[in-house]
């Protein structure tokens, strides 16, 4: 019997290379099932992984901020990110507490906002943290009006 396969294989080398392949679909199908996570995706409230980076802690946003508020924000972050190259003793006065007070009031008005900036996701605690990171070397004396609107446990105990 397997002589005939082989001489009929041999005969029909278009049969045979068809059987070839679909026993390489079968294998690599099998494959990536046996290496596929079957586990359910995480739900609104279930941390998520970004990346290769740890998962998130951060509450899932509820609010939706207008899209001229958060292009507001992201101008003044990035005024901020300006001002804070430039050294204390030649930086303007106001140049880093004007955005600050920018993402403040955003923040007031929307503490449970999402929004996306630079193409990446955000939150306004996630905004909220990166500023108190920024400060902490640029303008240390802002830092008191940035923890009032953080949560206790996401300020950095430094």
């Amino acid at each position: 019997m397997t002589g005939r396969v082989v001489v009929w294989l041999i005969r029909h080398p278009m049969s045979a290379v068809f059987l070839v392949l679909a026993l390489f679909a079968v294998i690599g199908i099998g494959l990536a099932g046996a290496f596929t996570d079957s586990s359910p995706a995480p739900g609104p409230a279930s941390p998520v992984v970004i990346g290769g980076t740890a998962k998130s802690t951060l509450p899932t946003p509820t609010q939706f901020p207008p899209q001229n508020r958060v292009e507001e924000t992201h101008r003044a972050l990035h005024a901020m990110g300006r001002a804070c190259k430039v050294p204390i003793s030649t930086r303007r006065p106001g140049s880093v507490r004007g955005p600050v007070e920018t993402m403040e009031q955003f923040a007031r008005d929307f503490p449970n906002g999402g929004f996306t900036m630079d193409d990446e996701p955000g939150s306004t605690l996630s905004l909220l943290v990166v500023v108190r990171y920024e400060l902490q070397s640029c303008d240390p004396s802002l830092l008191p009006s940035v923890d009032e609107l953080l949560p206790e446990r996401f300020r950095d105990p430094a």
